[in-house]
């Protein structure tokens, strides 16, 4: 029997999605429909892939799918995301720099336990979170860093620039902190950054630099994981996402694999 599944959000991510819900998992997997900002957003997008645009998350959740995909930003997480555990839906997150809130974190993790449900943490634009986990588990004292090099276009309008313009000539280090800093200072540029350390040890004692580099095509991501006995370093670099500079269309994908793994008898 099919799974069903609905989308949060219709930019270029979760259009991605969609068509790839559509396109390429339809034999395990039932595209419910897609919420947008406006009850006229997703209209086009669901016509094109056979299912409804949705109006609310009320009408949403009266279809009662099985996982709901959020790709419509933090905000979306924080507004919709105890609702759709507590109305009996796994949740898969894009997002993921919203769980840096200890506070919601627990919130979220509170709903998902008491609905007896499941938060699902793609891994994005980046690989290698088995791995910190893996050394998190290893009882020895561990350190994360994580280093991110963008083109200034992509990162200006965060609130951590304070309306600063970046070079187009220079590499600057723009951030260096904590990811539970980095969040709050660049909240559309960093879910990387936070997913790798929910990963590891922790958005507080992750360290991050933001590095703003002047005709950088591709957004590069390196991790730098160290405990007692393993040392990694991961790096993943890709091109942007052509109409959202700041996202990367690997984290679509990301979302499609995760999806084909719980519905494979192999589980990596």
């Amino acid at each position: 029997m099919k799974k069903t599944v609905a989308v949060i959000g219709c930019g270029a991510l979760g259009t991605a999605i969609a068509q790839a819900l559509a396109e390429l998992l339809g034999e395990k997997y039932s595209l419910l429909g897609i919420l947008g900002q406006t009850p006229e957003e997703p209209k086009a997008l669901a016509d094109k892939t056979g299912s409804k645009a949705y109006s609310t998350l009320e009408q949403l959740m009266g279809d009662t799918p099985d996982y709901v995909v959020e790709a419509a930003g933090g905000d979306a997480v924080r507004q919709y995301g105890v609702k759709v555990l507590a109305g009996g839906s796994n949740l898969i997150l894009l997002s993921v720099g919203a769980l840096a809130d200890h506070h919601f974190r627990q919130t979220l993790e509170k709903a998902a336990e008491e609905s007896d449900r499941k938060i699902y943490l793609p891994s994005g634009a980046i690989g290698g979170l088995d791995v910190l986990r893996a050394m998190r588990l290893m009882g020895s004292e561990m350190k994360v860093r994580v280093e991110n090099r963008k083109a200034p276009e992509s990162l200006e309008g965060a609130p951590g620039l304070a309306g600063r313009c970046l070079s187009r000539e220079q590499e600057e280090l723009v951030f260096s902190g904590t990811a539970l800093e980095a969040i709050q200072s660049f909240p559309k540029n960093v879910n990387v950054a936070v997913a790798a350390a929910l990963s590891g040890i922790g958005p507080e004692n992750t360290t991050v630099d933001i590095i703003s580099v002047p005709g950088l095509e591709e957004n590069t991501h390196c991790i730098h994981g160290q405990n007692a006995s393993v040392r990694v370093t991961l790096e993943t670099a890709s091109l942007p996402d052509p109409e959202n500079p700041r996202s990367s269309t690997l984290a679509a994908w990301s979302v499609v694999a995760l999806l084909q793994n719980l519905a494979s008898p192999y589980q990596f």
